[in-house]
């Protein structure tokens, strides 16, 4: 019944209880208990802006260590705490897997 509360909140606030159960799985346990899910949020909100802000650039690829190197630099600016870029990277990538498995889902 917990899970249910929760799974609930998280659809409510935006968040994919099945996104974040992927990250998890695609992460190292040592990452998983180091970040907890706010801060995962965090930097996927952050990957977010950074995609909205490169919408209207030509060039397609988005390159991982660009985005890990944003994430770290707005979160020191907005004193969310010092992110490790190569850890941001490591949940970037599960997200990028992530949603690379829903598109070869919908196809």
């Amino acid at each position: 019944m917990e899970n249910d509360v929760l799974d609930e909140l998280m659809a409510l606030a935006g968040v994919d209880p099945e996104e974040f159960e992927y990250i998890r799985k695609h992460i190292s346990p040592e990452l998983s208990e180091k970040y907890d899910d706010e801060t995962i949020q965090y930097i996927l909100d952050v990957l977010d802006e950074y995609c909205e802000k490169r919408e209207n650039e030509d060039e397609e690829e988005i390159a991982l260590d660009d985005v890990a190197q944003y994430v770290v630099a707005m979160a020191a600016k907005e004193k969310i705490g010092q992110l490790d870029a190569n850890d941001v990277a490591e949940v970037l990538d599960a997200e990028f897997d992530y949603l690379d498995s829903l598109d070869e889902a919908e196809s």
